[in-house]
């Protein structure tokens, strides 16, 4: 192993011995601090050398690379307790062959990517990032408080191949909770746990049935509100279905005009061109009932801060 400065690991207390580069892995050979005194009867500088060897712990990586640092454990012999020991290193989990600033990051990284990709950049088990995630959580979950929130947000989550109702604090724009389905029992008892569920006085969803039967069953207080989302796609729909019969009736000619004609209603007033505004006025003047669901839509979409291009 070649001489590197001692500071490349920002650890002054190791010693760096020597290092060894491979493709995807950096090792360090280190020496542990010598103790002060004896652990067992804390007698200072009554103590000699008894054995040694390597010990393997992974660290926090270094340029892409993984790193492993090799520390060289001596054991000691106290003369005055005749006791043998080998002393603590307060910077290393030993549970985890790994130094505390790795596990800190691990904490964090498993938050945010998969349990594979947090193992493959730090050199570590996939299953060791699993159980430290797990304790981060459940400690969290320990200590967090959830409030109950002035406005409640129900919405779907499709994840894992079904659909699963989540909760969220719409003024703290958080998370509450992620059940495992959307069945109208599910979200009632979790409604139902909730603590100061008389505090709720607005509920945004969508018109999910299950939904709607759970708010009024458990917060017949609150003031349900469709969210803005499902409004406007409801009446998309409606439009795209009186489009689709209109054009049944149309010759093969009349059909080549319009070419394209969903795309512009669905489009936003600013991003519509003077070709395509040419081809919303042959729908609303050659076909009144396109014009009446137009109008009929055109009575929602300002409400909700949105404008369709043939009215604007």
């Amino acid at each position: 192993m070649s001489i590197l400065p001692d500071n490349v690991l920002h650890s002054p207390e190791y010693r760096i011995l020597g290092t060894k580069m491979e493709e995807h892995d950096l090792h360090f050979q280190v020496e542990a601090p010598v103790p002060v005194a004896c652990e067992e009867c804390r007698v200072e500088g009554e103590f000699v050398r008894f054995g040694k060897r390597d010990v393997a712990y992974r660290d926090l990586p270094i340029h892409g690379k993984r790193v492993t640092l090799w520390v060289v454990r001596r054991r000691y012999t106290c003369r005055a307790c005749g006791r043998t020991f080998r002393p603590a290193l307060p910077e290393m989990v030993d549970d985890h062959r790994m130094t505390r600033r790795l596990y800190s990051h691990v904490e964090k990284e498993a938050f945010n990517h998969p349990y594979a990709y947090v193992a493959d950049t730090t050199g570590l088990d996939e299953k060791t990032v699993r159980e430290i995630f797990k304790k981060k959580a459940e400690f969290l979950a320990a200590w967090h408080r959830f409030e109950t929130p002035h406005c409640l947000g129900i919405d779907e989550l499709y994840l894992n191949r079904r659909y699963r109702c989540i909760l969220t604090n719409l003024e703290e724009r958080t998370l509450l909770d992620l059940l495992p389905g959307r069945q109208q029992d599910a979200v009632t008892k979790r409604l139902m746990s909730m603590t100061e569920r008389d505090k709720v006085e607005i509920v945004s969803m969508d018109m999910w049935k299950p939904y709607l039967r759970a708010v009024q069953a458990v917060l017949p207080q609150a003031r349900i509100v469709v969210d803005k989302f499902h409004v406007v796609r409801m009446a998309n729909e409606a439009l795209e279905k009186v489009r689709k019969g209109l054009r049944k009736e149309l010759t093969a000619n009349q059909r080549r005009t319009l070419k394209g004609d969903r795309k512009i209603l669905l489009k936003r007033a600013h991003d519509v061109s003077d070709r395509e505004r040419l081809i919303m006025e042959t729908w609303t003047g050659g076909l009144p009932s396109a014009a009446v669901s137009l109008r009929a839509q055109g009575t929602v979409l300002p409400h909700l801060g949105l404008c369709h291009p043939a009215r604007c």
